[in-house]
C-alpha cells in the first residue's frame, strides 16, 4: 500500500511539473496590473490600475497592427483595414453595452468590474494581432 501510495503522489508530482512547464508565461502587462492591483486594493486604486493596463494594452495593439501591416501584401493590407474597422465599431458598440449595463449596477465592486471588461476586449485583440504577426516571425 505504501509504494502505491508513493507511485502515485510521484506521478501527480510529475505531473503537475509538466502542466507548469507547458504554461505560459503572463504577458508582462498582466505582470503589472497584478503588482499593481496587489499594492493598491482600494476600488479607486483598483480602478486606476485597470486603467493603465488598459491604456497599455491599448499601445501593445497599436503597435501590433503597426508591425503588422509592414508585414502585409497589398490584399492583406486592404482586408486587415477592413477588419480593424470593423473591429472598432464593434469595441465601441460594446462598450456602450457595458456601460449601460454596470451603470444600473448597485455597489462600487461594479466599476473597477466595468474597467476590467474594457480591457480584456482591448487585451484580445493585442493578442489576435500578435498572433498574426508571429505567422510572419516563424
Amino acid at each position: 500500500m505504501k509504494i502505491f501510495f508513493s507511485t502515485l503522489v510521484f506521478s501527480l508530482s510529475m505531473a503537475a511539473v509538466s502542466f507548469s512547464q507547458q504554461t505560459p508565461e503572463s504577458h508582462p502587462i498582466d505582470v503589472s496590473l497584478d503588482n499593481c492591483m496587489d499594492k493598491n486594493p482600494s476600488t479607486q486604486d483598483m480602478i486606476g490600475c485597470l486603467d493603465e493596463a488598459y491604456k497599455k494594452w491599448d499601445a501593445e495593439l497599436n503597435k501590433n497592427y503597426k508591425a503588422l501591416n509592414l508585414q502585409l501584401n497589398a490584399t492583406q493590407k486592404a482586408a486587415l483595414l477592413a477588419s480593424q474597422r470593423k473591429w472598432i465599431e464593434y469595441r465601441d458598440l460594446e462598450f456602450k453595452t457595458q456601460g449601460t449595463i454596470y451603470q444600473s449596477m448597485e455597489g462600487t465592486m461594479y466599476l473597477p468590474m466595468a474597467v476590467n471588461e474594457r480591457l480584456e476586449i482591448v487585451k484580445k485583440r493585442a493578442l489576435t494581432l500578435k498572433s498574426y504577426l508571429e505567422l510572419f516571425n516563424n
